[in-house]
């Protein structure tokens, strides 16, 4: 039983009886969220959209350059899908080069027309026919190392008995499915909830925490962000990633608050919600545990890591749903973000550029769907925490003609 190996061997066992377990003994089974709309644009559609970018290609390259890294380290059997289209990590790698060519190469709207010569585009829909924004950022937290009676809220690391398991390795039905849990027993059940971990001290004597932070408020919505600085007592920085997560659903509690009237939908953002939890200490504890979902942390030396474990760039990575969206590939998104001055909002301003796909997130599901990184600090804080906007997400690949690509990949259309 203290063997990892024996205990994934283990859920083999026990597989038929999960299945048949109900609610309250059966490991929850995360299933791929419902297609929307993933649309490849002719030519005509192409045409008639106005592309630009506001930020003239500033911080693209860098960009371009980490998910470039990460296509260098998957084996040529990867593949990544666009619609019919098929494409190889060298195939990708050349599609982003070629595109960093044509940005140094050409100026103004000659290098637009030739990305719309050379690629093409696909735009991603969800179901109300546009896509829908919000931000995330990197925070900064003050802790310590030890628990101390200012710092007593733990930042865990990912627990030994936390387990994982793709369920397509059992039956092919079940491919894109997986299952957490852990062993008790001789029986494989859900992993502790937001609540048993956080009220219960559920993990004492079964996870390491890398440090401790303020309260439970500070460490959700870090846990929300996925990545943050710990700021230690001598002044020095401890950069800590999403490692894992409980396997329970992430659920909005913005959404919940909204539904109880406790914070009109007008008025919702970020601070909104740290403002209503601060000045109603009493509810913490029940709104909290509305998200069961609970993410443990892993220290970094360098990011913060998205998905694909490359440093995000501000204002040019953003996060999409992992199982639709080709990882490390090239988009474009239009929308609006909220404008600041003095840190108070003064109303709203185009949004137009090129990104990167370069993260996800727990509520980040289905097309039409991004999350955009704003960087860390106090403006970044405010912009992504106002950042709730509709407009429209296209993903751009070269066309197979114009790539140096080898030609054991084709397209399958």
């Amino acid at each position: 039983m203290r063997n990892r190996e024996f205990l994934i061997a283990l859920l083999c066992v026990f597989l038929f009886e999960l299945f048949g377990c109900s609610k309250t003994t059966s490991p929850r089974l995360e299933k791929p969220e419902p297609v929307q709309t993933f649309q490849l644009l002719s030519e005509e559609q192409v045409n008639s959209f106005l592309w630009e970018d506001d930020l003239e290609f500033e911080g693209i390259s860098e960009a371009i350059k980490q998910s470039q890294k990460y296509y260098r380290r998957l084996s040529d059997s990867y593949q990544f899908r666009y619609g019919d289209y098929v494409y190889s990590p060298r195939e990708m790698e050349a599609s982003l080069q070629l595109f960093l060519e044509i940005i140094q190469t050409y100026q103004g709207n000659a290098s637009i027309e030739e990305i719309k010569k050379k690629f093409l585009f696909f735009e991603s829909k969800n179901s109300k026919g546009n896509a829908f924004f919000t931000g995330y950022y990197e925070p900064i937290l003050k802790g310590s190392l030890n628990p101390t009676a200012q710092f007593s809220t733990p930042l865990y690391e990912t627990p030994k008995d936390l387990l994982k398991a793709d369920l397509g390795a059992f039956k092919t039905e079940l491919k894109g499915q997986r299952i957490i849990g852990k062993v008790e027993g001789n029986r494989f059940v859900p992993y502790d909830s937001r609540d048993q971990i956080a009220y219960s001290d559920a993990l004492k004597d079964r996870a390491r925490a890398i440090s401790y932070v303020k309260n439970d408020v500070e460490l959700f919505f870090l846990q929300i962000q996925g990545s943050g600085l710990v700021q230690l007592p001598d002044k020095s920085l401890k950069r800590v990633n999403y490692a894992a997560q409980n396997g329970h659903s992430y659920r909005s509690i913005g959404k919940l608050l909204i539904k109880e009237n406790k914070i009109p939908k007008a008025k919702m953002s970020m601070q909104a919600l740290k403002d209503y939890l601060y000045n109603h200490p009493e509810e913490v504890q029940q709104i909290l545990n509305y998200n069961p979902s609970y993410t443990f942390f892993r220290e970094v030396s360098e990011g913060p890591l998205g998905y694909i474990e490359v440093p995000l760039t501000p204002g040019r990575s953003i996060a999409m749903d992992r199982k639709l969206i080709p990882r490390g590939g090239l988009a474009f998104i239009a929308t609006h973000a909220p404008s600041f001055q003095k840190r108070l909002r003064v109303g709203q301003k185009p949004l137009k550029r090129f990104v990167l796909v370069q993260d996800t997130g727990g509520a980040i599901r289905g097309h039409g769907r991004a999350d955009i990184f704003w960087g860390h600090g106090k403006l970044a804080e405010l912009k992504a925490g106002h950042m709730q906007n509709s407009g429209y997400i296209f993903l751009l690949v070269a066309r197979k003609e114009f790539l140096k690509a080898s030609s054991d990949l084709i397209s399958l259309k």
